[in-house]
């Protein structure tokens, strides 16, 4: 990997106001690849990182065998990480405009792609390239608008998204992608104005939240939803549908992440509790069959399901005004004005 080449925020600020519109919804902001994709990460310990703070947010994957983090902080500057995780080609990709962060699948129909950045921006958003037939890519909902393999769409795959603090305390063995360059985000100004959306001169396309309320968004088929994240931590445990997939928003504590699983086992939707291990650890527990889950990796600990897995919901963070313009038809979670998740 090369050192960063960081384009600071106020150069693409200056490069919105003077750039050229391909269509209405296309947008030149930089040259491409002024923002360089990451092609060769290396990673190490997750116990013996040094460059993370506390409060820098990750992008993390769960495996059979393996957990690996990827910092947003150095994704500012990079954008898309194109990586192999257990074994699956994968692009890693991050929007700091719209906060937005989703891993796809590289392989489409026995093709390996990779991607750059297209220097160009679709509502707000990082609109990636492929490498192998230029088409344009949408970051946030992984279409193709332009080019050969304009209509086709990329395989999400399920990640977590926590602080470097929550993923190092459900995580102590994992890895993380190792830092070079500048090791804060240059986006830190933008991201604490609440007036400042996008750059384009977007509005809030939603007032039910403010526009840079960070939400947890979660889609499943044609359907999405978006869940604000300090209103499900104050819930702790959220139990929703999601179109036809029924899922259990997970907040244990301040100190772990948020965690998304569907509520399926064997076709049956299960209700949940939480309940804590002997050692105080925090888990799930199924009302039904009493059951006790691993938050970390879905995993049944004890009870008649011991051994089998809850799997992940696919779910990405976002700004509200960002996931809003996206997904316009989004469902909203929000609390019971009685109390209730």
């Amino acid at each position: 990997m090369s050192p960063a080449r960081a384009i600071p925020v106020v150069a693409i600020l200056a490069a919105a106001s003077v750039s050229a519109q391909l269509d209405d919804r296309v947008y030149v902001v930089l040259p491409r690849d002024a923002i360089p994709a990451i092609d060769n990460p290396t990673f190490e310990p997750a116990a013996s990182a040094a460059a993370l703070a506390d409060e820098e947010i990750v992008l993390g994957l769960v495996g059979e065998r393996e957990q690996r983090a990827y910092s947003t902080w150095q994704l500012d500057r990079h954008e898309i990480v194109n990586d192999i995780f257990e074994g699956t080609p994968i692009a890693v990709t991050w929007c700091p405009l719209c906060g937005t962060g989703i891993v796809y699948e590289r392989a489409l129909d026995g093709r390996l792609l990779s991607f750059g950045v297209s220097g160009m921006l679709y509502r707000d958003g990082l609109v990636m390239y492929d490498r192998q037939t230029d088409s344009l890519w949408t970051h946030v909902d992984g279409l193709a608008i332009r080019g050969p393999l304009a209509g086709r769409r990329l395989q999400l795959v399920p990640a977590l998204h926590a602080t470097w603090k929550q993923w190092r305390t459900l995580y102590p063995d994992s890895t993380v992608m190792r830092k070079r360059g500048e090791f804060r985000t240059p986006y830190e100004s933008y991201n604490r104005n609440p007036s400042e959306i996008g750059i384009l001169g977007r509005r809030n396309p939603d007032a039910r939240l403010p526009p840079k309320e960070r939400i947890l968004g979660v889609r499943a088929g044609d359907s999405e939803m978006a869940f604000p994240l300090a209103a499900v931590r104050d819930a702790r445990l959220v139990q929703a549908r999601v179109g036809d997939q029924p899922v259990v928003v997970v907040a244990p504590g301040r100190n772990l992440p948020v965690i998304v699983f569907d509520r399926r086992v064997d076709g049956t939707p299960l209700d949940f509790t939480l309940a804590e291990t002997a050692d105080h650890q925090p888990v799930l527990r199924d009302t039904a069959s009493g059951t006790t889950w691993s938050l970390a990796d879905g995993r049944g600990l004890e009870g008649p399901k011991a051994e089998t897995r809850l799997l992940r919901a696919t779910t990405l963070p976002a700004f509200w005004f960002g996931w809003r313009s996206y997904f316009p038809r989004t469902g909203l979670w929000l609390p019971d004005p009685d109390g209730r998740p």
